[in-house]
């Protein structure tokens, strides 16, 4: 057998065995399609990094455990690769494995995950903080009309209002000047903050993600 094909076939058994089974392998070719509305948790990694290749095999099992779910991804991404390295560029990664998760808290710039890396480690993160969980909003007061709409103006509804922020948080009144200026920008985040209200999340990581919405749905421009 010629070197060249040795070669070749040293990378693709080397980047066998950084990659985690049974995670999604993301691509810029795939990205959105298999992220969209979805919680993620990805790793990015290279094929020849000694610590992405002792990580792989709990974060094949992570992936195994959540196939198919409906609100979180498990991913790889080769940093090597034409199809990966358009992904790591745009997360600024600079060392391997770099592990991150994004969900309605973190927003498209996503976190950078520092726990542990064992199985049930990033298993009980993901379960906490990524995928979906059944929950149920008890009303226990009164159920006349007034009632019913302080607790729904209370509770639920967002009232911050871009051009009267008196009733704006801090966090609100920030998130107002970052995203005002760009109509564009708005619409497409509005977009994608949609498509996550189906997850579930922690209470104030949902409250946030319905704050953001309300704000964007006052300064966005329909795509």
């Amino acid at each position: 057998m010629s070197r060249p094909i040795l070669l070749a076939a040293a990378v693709m058994l080397t980047g066998q065995g950084a990659h985690g089974a049974g995670a999604v392998v993301l691509t810029r070719d795939n990205y959105d399609e298999l992220t969209s509305g979805k919680n993620m948790f990805i790793k990015f990694f290279a094929p020849w990094c000694g610590h992405c290749k002792a990580m792989a095999p709990a974060w094949g099992e992570l992936g195994t455990e959540f196939e198919g779910s409906s609100s979180v991804v498990i991913g790889d991404v080769d940093c090597t690769s034409d199809g990966g390295k358009p992904l790591c560029d745009a997360q600024e990664v600079r060392g391997y494995p770099t592990v991150m998760y994004f969900n309605g808290e973190t927003g498209e710039k996503g976190e950078k995950y520092n726990g542990g890396r064992d199985t049930e480690t990033l298993k009980k993160f993901t379960l906490e903080s990524l995928s979906a969980k059944c929950k149920v909003v008890l009303h226990d007061g009164g159920r006349d009309t007034e009632t019913l709409k302080k607790f729904t103006l209370e509770s639920l509804s967002a009232k911050c209002k871009v051009e009267e922020t008196s009733a704006c948080s801090e966090k609100e009144i920030g998130y107002i000047e970052k995203m005002k200026g760009d109509s564009a920008e708005s619409a497409k985040q509005l977009e994608r903050l949609k498509g996550m209200k189906g997850n579930s999340m922690a209470p104030e990581l949902k409250k946030w993600l319905n704050q953001r919405i309300a704000i964007l749905e006052q300064v966005a421009v329909p795509l």
